[in-house]
């Protein structure tokens, strides 16, 4: 497995740059205003880093070594913190304190974690109480035909790509973790996709 992880990472950028070019507009417009410290989730090889503007600091999460490896020579400003952690491990609470961050940042991610619903718990105790959830993520299909496709195929595909899972509802899992949209857009590539800017509830 960590032999397929090293190999994962070395063709992950080449493999989906034309995917990913896609959605670059998508990115830009979603990071490129982000102010204070940003919490980057699942970084990755850094494909996000080129949209954060140089003044603010991002504090990196990745569980993969061999991503972090490539993540850390785009790291082009210095003003990337990089922490070789899953965002559920206990560890993060040592780096982050509680209502310190100004932003956390989901792409291609959330779809992921082993556990979602522990993760958005976690970011609602370091958001700010004006922070901000940053999201882009493939999502569950709608029509019965394409769900019923991903149910089936989902457990080849997770051990392909590293974990990911095709049918999750991470849409639905925001909104019940207490997340409104400040702007949201459903949207669709070669698989439907969820973006936006969310914000916590207000507590009566």
């Amino acid at each position: 497995m960590a032999i397929y992880k090293r190999f994962f990472a070395q063709i992950y950028d080449p493999v989906v740059y034309d995917f990913e070019k896609s959605l670059f507009a998508k990115r830009r417009a979603l990071l490129s205003n982000l102010k204070g410290t940003v919490l980057g989730v699942g970084e990755g090889t850094g494909i996000n880093f080129k949209f954060y503007p140089k003044e603010i600091d991002v504090i990196a999460v990745e569980p993969s070594k061999a991503m972090l490896k490539k993540a850390r020579k785009k790291n082009k400003y210095g003003n990337i913190s990089f922490h070789n952690l899953g965002i559920n491990d206990p560890e993060l609470d040592n780096i982050i304190e509680e209502r310190s961050i100004d932003a956390i940042v989901c792409t291609l991610v959330l779809c992921t974690i082993s556990d979602p619903e522990k993760a958005l718990l976690n970011f609602k105790k370091w958001l700010k109480p004006n922070g901000k959830l940053i999201v882009l993520e493939h999502i569950h299909a709608t029509k019965q035909i394409n769900k019923a496709f991903q149910n089936f195929v989902n457990p080849v595909w997770k051990v392909f790509a590293d974990g990911c899972n095709l049918n999750r509802n991470t849409d639905l899992l925001i909104n019940e973790a207490g997340f409104v949209p400040v702007k949201e857009e459903y949207f669709k590539r070669a698989l439907r996709f969820y973006s936006g800017i969310f914000e916590l509830k207000e507590s009566n």
